[in-house]
């Protein structure tokens, strides 16, 4: 059974997508899986399990025209659609492939051959129940975390970067976010909660990020000194999994890299402002979500808030170093207030 799935275009989002595909899978073994997803996002996909293909797409025309004929090829008979506009129906139902599922709305019935109703649980839990929705998955309480698996040239490609010592261990800062702002802890806080870890615990820190945050992450890592080097834009999108997955805790903001992180299977230590971490906090146990104190929270928010911006400077740097300390001294993690799980 050949299947395409139309994922959705944020890495964070795509991270999310990732326990109900794994679902999916186990209850379809037989199912072959194509991925149609932005190039940025293909090499993530690439490192998932379920999935056995990608196709690349872009906006313009040709691409469009490239993927249809690549989704013919494929001899799809079913299509999942997760995203919720109506350009991202066009290339299932342009390649004719039979059955063509996603959630109603948008005026994209016509393009579709089944809408699948959203759940109430989906409307107040966690976004990764959304597609639990889209794929029919019926009767399901729990979910997997999301699974990856980093390429072993990856590995070897960090050795020299970030060489692994029992006593030594690295912490990753994820100092931006993609939306802006309104997302992102200051500076300024970053580097005091890192000297309050060190101080308590020996340690190495990883700074990461886009190339257009390798300024922001050099300027951090200069301020830390010799404990400190940055990748960020130095690294592919796999081996920055690489990265996060040799160390021992990440410190981030609710960002794409926090669910990277979470889906490499290290406890990060998430910073919200008034985001909402019960709707998309990372994935699996253990995490340290530190939250502001007496806002409202919303997954809807201008990329630069000045509500955002001052709810997340209101979040003290010592609440972060204790809450990385707590993961670095092997604490438990229910042991704790501010550890969330899903």
């Amino acid at each position: 059974m050949n299947i395409l799935i139309c994922g959705t275009n944020w890495l964070g989002d795509a991270c999310m997508s990732m326990p109900a595909l794994q679902r999916f899978c186990s209850q379809r073994p037989e199912a072959v899986i194509t991925m149609l997803t932005r190039p940025s996002l293909t090499s993530l996909w690439a490192m998932h399990p379920c999935v056995s293909d990608t196709i690349s797409l872009t906006q313009d025309l040709s691409s469009m025209r490239n993927a249809t004929r690549l989704a013919k090829q494929r001899g799809a008979q079913e299509a999942y659609i997760f995203p919720n506009s109506w350009r991202s129906a066009l290339i299932p139902f342009f390649a004719r492939i039979p059955n063509r599922i996603a959630q109603r709305g948008h005026h994209r019935g016509i393009l579709l051959t089944e809408t699948t109703p959203s759940s109430a649980r989906a409307g107040t839990a966690h976004q990764q129940w959304e597609y639990v929705d889209t794929l029919k998955l019926h009767d399901i309480a729990e979910l997997p975390p999301p699974t990856l698996a980093v390429p072993d040239s990856c590995v070897q490609t960090l050795n020299a970067a970030m060489p692994l010592s029992p006593n030594l261990p690295w912490v990753a800062i994820l100092p931006g976010a993609a939306r802006g702002p309104s997302k992102q802890w200051p500076q300024e806080h970053f580097v005091a909660a890192a000297q309050q870890i060190a101080a308590a615990h020996p340690c190495r820190f990883v700074i990461l990020g886009t190339p257009s945050e390798a300024a922001l992450c050099e300027q951090i890592a200069g301020t830390l000194g010799e404990a400190a080097i940055s990748l960020a834009g130095k690294t592919s999108l796999p081996e920055l999994t690489a990265a996060l997955a040799r160390c021992s805790t990440v410190l981030c903001n609710d960002s794409g890299g926090m669910h990277l992180a979470a889906a490499a299977g290290v406890r990060v230590v998430a910073i919200f402002g008034i985001t909402d971490p019960a709707k998309t906090g990372p994935l699996g146990c253990g995490h340290q979500l530190i939250c502001a104190d007496g806002v409202t929270a919303s997954r809807d928010i201008a990329r630069d808030s000045r509500e955002a911006r001052e709810a997340l400077r209101s979040i003290s740097p010592q609440r972060v170093a204790v809450a990385a300390l707590t993961i670095l001294n092997g604490v438990p993690s229910n042991s704790t207030p501010e550890t969330d799980k899903h």
